[in-house]
Formats: C-alpha cells, sequence, structure tokens
C-alpha cells in the first residue's frame, strides 16, 4: 500500500513538472570595449558601462563585455568603430569631428570633470607657477599632450604651446625630463593617477592653478548600431534617475580624491574656449553637470 502511495506521489510530479513552463533560455548579449583589463585599484569605465547596461537589459539577457587583445591609441580605437566593429563600446572625450564619425551617448561620464584641468608638474617647478593669473602667462610655458587627444586642439586654439606623445606613459616620461613644463590632467585624472605611479616621486599636482572649459567625456559606438546606443543612454538615464550614477561618482577613487582637494584649496581658474565642443552637448541640462565654485 505505502508503495502505491509513493508511486502516486511520483506520477502526480511528474505530471506537474510536465505541466511547468519551460525557464526562459538567457540570451547571452557581447559587446567589445576598448579596455584590455580592468582598472586597478577599481574600474570607473567598465564598471559604469556594466551598470548601464545591467539597468537596461531584458529579464532573459546576460551581459558580457569582451576586453580587447591589446592596448590601442585613441586614433585606432576610432577607426576601427568606423570599419570594423559594429558592436564596440569606447570612453573618450567629444569633439565636433569625433561626433561626425561615431554615435556618442551625450551624457557626460564625469559630470563636466574632464573640462576641469590642473597640472601635473616636477616637484621643483612649483615657484614658476605662483605668479601665474592669465592666459598669457601660461602660454610662457609648454604644456604636454596626447598626439591625438582633443584637448592638445583646444590648448593650441587658445594659443597655448603644447608638444606631444603617443600615450599618457611617454608623456610622464617627458615631463620627468624636462621636455615639457606642465601635463594638464582632469580632476578625475590628476590625483588618481599619481596615486597609482609611486615611483614617481619628483612629480605632484601643482598647487593653485586650473584651467576650465566645457566639454565632456561619452561612451561612443559606432554609427551603424543605434540599438546599443539607445540600450547604454537608457541605462544611464535610470542611474541618474534612482541617484545610483550619483553615489558612483561621488564615492569613486577617481573622483573622491580630486573632489577634496579643490575643497581644501580653491584655485585660481584661467577660463579657456572650446570652438571644437559640438552644439548638440547638453550644456543646459542641469542633472548631467557639476558645478564647481568659481568655474
Amino acid at each position: 500500500m505505502t508503495v502505491l502511495i509513493n508511486l502516486q506521489r511520483l506520477l502526480l510530479c511528474i505530471a506537474l513538472l510536465w505541466c511547468l513552463p519551460l525557464a526562459a533560455e538567457q540570451k547571452i548579449v557581447s559587446i567589445n570595449i576598448q579596455a584590455v583589463a580592468l582598472e586597478q585599484p577599481s574600474d570607473y569605465f567598465v564598471t559604469l558601462l556594466k551598470m548601464a547596461l545591467d539597468a537596461s537589459k531584458a529579464p532573459d539577457e546576460q551581459i558580457e563585455l569582451r576586453f580587447a587583445p591589446y592596448e590601442l591609441s585613441q586614433a585606432r580605437w576610432i577607426y576601427l568603430l568606423q570599419h570594423e566593429s559594429s558592436d564596440t563600446v569606447i570612453w573618450t572625450m567629444t569633439s565636433k569631428e569625433r561626433e561626425k564619425l561615431l554615435r556618442p551617448i551625450r551624457i557626460p561620464l564625469f559630470k563636466g570633470l574632464f573640462g576641469k584641468r590642473v597640472f601635473i608638474i616636477r616637484k621643483q617647478d612649483q615657484k614658476r607657477f605662483d605668479p601665474i593669473t592669465t592666459r598669457d602667462q601660461l602660454g610662457e610655458l609648454l604644456a604636454g599632450q596626447g598626439a591625438h587627444w582633443p584637448d592638445t586642439r583646444i590648448l593650441q586654439l587658445n594659443d597655448l604651446p603644447v608638444t606631444t606623445a603617443s600615450t599618457t606613459d611617454s608623456l610622464f616620461k617627458m615631463l620627468m625630463a624636462g621636455r615639457f613644463d606642465y601635463f594638464p590632467r582632469g580632476i578625475s585624472e590628476a590625483w588618481f593617477e599619481l596615486a597609482q605611479r609611486p615611483e614617481d616621486k619628483d612629480v605632484v599636482v601643482e598647487q593653485k592653478l586650473m584651467i576650465v572649459y566645457p566639454t565632456a567625456i561619452y561612451y561612443f559606438v559606432p554609427k551603424s548600431n543605434e540599438a546599443l546606443a539607445k540600450r547604454i543612454e537608457r541605462g544611464l538615464e535610470r542611474l541618474i534617475d534612482t541617484g545610483e550614477f550619483d553615489r558612483f561618482f561621488y564615492s569613486h577613487a577617481r573622483t573622491k580624491a580630486g573632489l577634496e582637494q579643490l575643497e581644501k584649496f580653491p584655485r585660481r581658474i584661467i577660463t579657456l574656449d572650446n570652438p571644437d565642443l559640438p552644439e548638440e552637448t547638453p550644456l543646459d541640462n542641469p542633472r548631467y553637470w557639476l558645478t564647481l565654485p568659481g568655474s
């Protein structure tokens, strides 16, 4: 009798399982990114992108980010997105030229901090910067920037002499060798980068100046992949709506140290024009930007 009851229960379980709908198969969405590995100690761009994609994915989707096999210059990445890769995301500063070539997601990833720049200098050179208050005075010194960075053209259009190199590492080496006088870096870069380069003890962040111009760093995708652009845009907007974007921004090592330094030590501001800023830049949308005192 017990055996019969157990058999009936087993048949009932099988019948119930047969009636249940099959679980939806997970769809893997693979996206290539420009990073070769997660930035240490904590990645900003990759983490924020994953947050945005997770915020905009369908219930049956699984997001897979695929790292690049090797480092490439910004110019090379832009070429690849134009001609060879339809499912790739890069992050770079905007310009009129770049927005002609690629599809920008016009939500500033650092709330405009990339256009607020302090200088990395040789430690012994602080006295050379102490008396500077104007753009003309700053123009007597030589800046170093990346060969393909939009910042380079902005400085040149403001009559500030610039020498270039292909990589950030090369620029640090050139600065220490005396090849130029100052290396402008965004608030979200300067202190963070020096913390990652403890061996470079002879370079510091200059103490009194900041140049300011309107710009933004965005995620970019190929113009052929509007669906990916809309997905990222939708995800970022949701992160802003829920407050997750700001919590991430203000707590991250890239931004936290720089903002704390600016609060403790106010700076003289030299304002520059940015003729390369696209007209579509959403400067009038306050939810995207951080306004610093005096800027």
